[in-house]
């Protein structure tokens, strides 16, 4: 589960030689708000719709290298990280770099979310079990006795804690419909 498994090749890349005309063309064909630009196969930067929307159409994009956007994942990168970057970033659409800073292609949210259902448990068989309980009882140990005492296995765990941090909710996958002995 790394982000070599969400790239999304799909979506096209602009050039430095580029200019904003043909740039916002490709984003409104592609419904993207924003475009990798690439130099002799290195990630150089990301221009969003609104940067060239300020601009003549005929702006080259190397006259707009100074303000492109940097952000971008790593190659190796766990699909985990790649979830929270993408979350904390100003966009969804994050290119992905190898250690020399080559171009690899782009991480979406289509593709992230197929990827996470595709190596989870989301897509098999199953029933869910919510539990709400105090921070200070939460035991994956015990609750996991409970689950497999009863001849279920968990399949996939979830774990969200409330704002104050003393709450929290367990999502649980498990490999049986039937949940009422459980």
């Amino acid at each position: 589960m790394f982000v070599q498994d969400c790239i999304d090749t799909s979506l096209p890349f602009i050039r430095l030689t580029d200019d904003a005309g043909y740039a916002l063309e490709l984003m409104q064909e592609y419904k993207a708000p924003a475009l990798t630009v690439v130099n002799e196969g290195v990630f150089v930067g990301i221009v969003s719709e609104n940067q060239l929307l300020e601009v003549d159409d005929r702006c080259l994009i190397e006259n707009l290298q100074e303000n492109l956007i940097t952000d971008s994942i790593t190659e190796g990168t766990h699909l985990f990280d790649v979830v929270k970057k993408t979350t904390e970033s100003s966009s969804y659409y994050m290119p992905v770099i190898n250690a020399e800073k080559e171009y690899m292609g782009i991480t979406t949210p289509q593709k992230i979310l197929s990827t996470l259902a595709m190596y989870s448990s989301f897509m098999s068989g199953g029933g869910i079990i919510v539990l709400e309980l105090e921070t200070k009882d939460y035991s994956l140990t015990e609750i996991s006795k409970i689950v497999e005492s009863n001849g279920a296995m968990i399949l996939h765990c979830m774990v969200a804690t409330s704002t104050n941090q003393h709450q929290m909710q367990v999502s649980l996958k498990v490999n049986k419909n039937d949940l009422k002995d459980i």
